[in-house]
């Protein structure tokens, strides 16, 4: 019943990207965004959300966009990633 968005942050809350840092990147991600998990941003670019596991533990914490894997980030590399996607779209 809730919009979503052109596109969706997906965060993998396994037990290896959890130990590693999933929930600082959920963390950055929610202040740089605006919303919480489950939640979708006012202009409905983004939906940020989680998952228990991607099934991509070697590459631990790992993010999607849309069907595009991001793996063995930190809090800083996510917040770039969002922040290209957002810029891209201000071109278009």
């Amino acid at each position: 019943t809730e919009p979503i968005g052109d596109h969706t942050v997906n965060i993998c809350l396994g037990t290896a990207c959890h130990v590693k840092g999933a929930g600082d990147i959920i963390n950055v991600l929610e202040k740089e965004l605006k919303l919480k998990v489950g939640g979708t941003s006012e202009d409905r670019f983004f939906t940020l959300s989680t998952a228990r596991c991607f099934g991509a533990c070697g590459l631990a914490p790992v993010m999607l966009i849309d069907e595009e894997v991001y793996g063995r980030l930190n809090p800083q590399q996510a917040l770039q990633i969002v922040r290209k996607f957002k810029e891209a779209n201000v071109k278009n």
